[in-house]
């Protein structure tokens, strides 16, 4: 089982034969690159067989540290510029693999998965969920309409006493919004055996959400290779 390079990324194909029933396009941590997330997608892919990953590079990170978090109308006109480079690379991937959003399931790390949840519950983006790790919730969120899509969020500390206040707020402010949310917060970084683990088990729940998407399908001539 091996990825291939394509100009913005590493694709997995599915392990079972036939075209994929869900996507799952991956998103690296400031300083990383989308090799980093190949052997997870390894690790992944055969809990889910009919689902083709995707990790993506060529687009903006944001460094967390490079703005000010009171700032609120900086730190969202940052990711929003993110997002904005992001956009036309999961529509590509969704149109090569001749899926529609809800076929679709975001997987960040870090920084990755700040981007998901802004593009998610900032941006109204649709997709079957999202699942985040050590990811930032930006505030205050917007009034948007209901957001069909789960959200799954896996939290690292550091060795020590555990404080799972901010998860059990960010998990309740989602909640109270209508949206399908839970966490888990571990010990060891977010690339560690036991997150890995936890993330598999609520990936394979997010691609069953996906699978029961509308599958939209292009014709040859709007499809294009990579």
């Amino acid at each position: 089982m091996s990825l291939v390079r394509f100009p913005d990324g590493l694709q997995l194909d599915p392990v079972a034969k036939g075209s994929p029933e869900a996507l799952v396009v991956l998103l690296h941590d400031v300083g990383a690159t989308a090799a980093a997330l190949a052997p997870i997608a390894k690790r992944w892919a055969p809990a889910v067989p009919t689902t083709a990953f995707v990790a993506l590079d060529g687009f903006e990170q944001v460094d967390a540290t490079s703005y000010d978090p009171l700032d609120i109308a900086a730190g969202s006109t940052a990711l929003d510029r993110a997002t904005r480079d992001l956009e036309p690379l999961l529509e590509q991937q969704l149109r090569f693999h001749c899926l529609d959003a809800s076929r679709l399931v975001l997987v960040g790390f870090g920084h990755g998965g700040t981007l998901a949840l802004h593009r998610v519950l900032h941006q109204g983006w649709s997709c079957a969920g999202v699942l985040a790790f050590t990811a930032r919730l930006t505030r205050p969120l917007p009034r948007l309409p209901r957001i069909g899509c789960k959200v799954r969020l896996i939290e690292s500390m550091a060795p020590g006493p555990a404080d799972h206040s901010n998860l059990r707020d960010v998990v309740a402010l989602l909640t109270a919004r209508g949206i399908d949310t839970r966490g888990v917060l571990l010990s060891g970084s977010a690339l560690s055996d036991q997150a890995i683990r936890h993330g598999g088990a609520y990936l394979v729940e997010l691609v069953a959400t996906a699978q029961h998407g509308h599958h939209f399908h292009f014709s040859a001539e709007s499809s294009h290779a990579q």
